[in-house]
């Protein structure tokens, strides 16, 4: 059954629904610059924005909140950055409460907790849905990207060694193949500095993501505390708030 028919009668789901993250008079929409920024292929990242709203819904609508993948984490922070878009709009029309970011304290412990609340909002995803979490959003071993293009020294390293070659060859120069060795191997060089840079970047990347920061953690409403690592709402989520966990209607 697909999404839109089981929660067609739900105001908060539809409002989702008919929300863009794109404005209609933007040269260089919100999901553009996304893949741009992420390195997305257009699906995927249109793929990636229908499961942030999901998310959503579910924070709004969970008694404890939820918790987004990696991959939905990255459509949020993108969104947080048009402040008057997700603060004056998607908030207070949209989802009619406020909906907090919270970065979680880091540390091993808190990543458990990350983990755990994770693997509850797959268990409410399934229940709310009634369908499986997309494991390339919720659970990715391998983002679909665009093409990387052919660095610019690396073209006119393959424009300068095909030109001493044929130079080499025509004049039957030695000095000439002489150069070309030299250059292969200073293009090995930089090659095997640039590979160490890039592995050393995403060890880091991978520590702060499994020790470092250990998760996110989110609220809806107003008015929320954190003490213990996890999502919880006051009683009272003060103006503009649909209730916590409920639904904005």
């Amino acid at each position: 059954m697909e999404t839109k028919i089981l929660l067609q009668n739900d105001p908060l789901w539809n409002r989702l629904q008919s929300f863009s993250l794109d404005s209609l008079n933007a040269d260089f929409p919100f999901s553009k610059k996304l893949a741009k920024e992420e390195n997305w292929t257009e699906n995927f990242t249109a793929k990636a924005i229908e499961e942030y709203k999901k998310f959503v819904y579910l924070c709004c609508t969970l008694p404890n909140g939820a918790s987004p993948s990696e991959i939905v984490d990255k459509v949020w922070h993108m969104h947080l950055i048009y402040t008057q878009n997700y603060w004056e709009e998607f908030c207070s029309n949209i989802l009619q409460q406020k909906l907090h970011h919270h970065p979680s304290k880091g540390g091993f412990v808190e990543k458990i907790k990350h983990e755990n609340w994770l693997e509850d909002t797959l268990k409410n995803y399934q229940e709310t849905f009634q369908q499986q979490p997309p494991e390339d959003i919720w659970k990715p071993t391998q983002i679909p990207s665009k093409k990387k293009k052919i660095l610019p020294f690396v073209k006119i390293f393959l424009l300068l060694s095909s030109s001493l070659m044929i130079y080499s060859c025509t004049e039957n120069n030695n000095g000439g193949w002489g150069i070309f060795l030299t250059l292969i191997l200073i293009f090995v060089l930089i090659v095997v500095i640039i590979k160490a840079f890039r592995t050393n970047n995403e060890s880091n990347k991978s520590n702060n993501d499994n020790g470092s920061d250990g998760g996110f953690f989110y609220t809806c409403g107003s008015d929320s505390s954190h003490g213990d690592g996890g999502s919880s709402c006051s009683s009272s989520c003060g103006s503009g708030c649909g209730g916590c966990g409920g639904g904005g209607d």
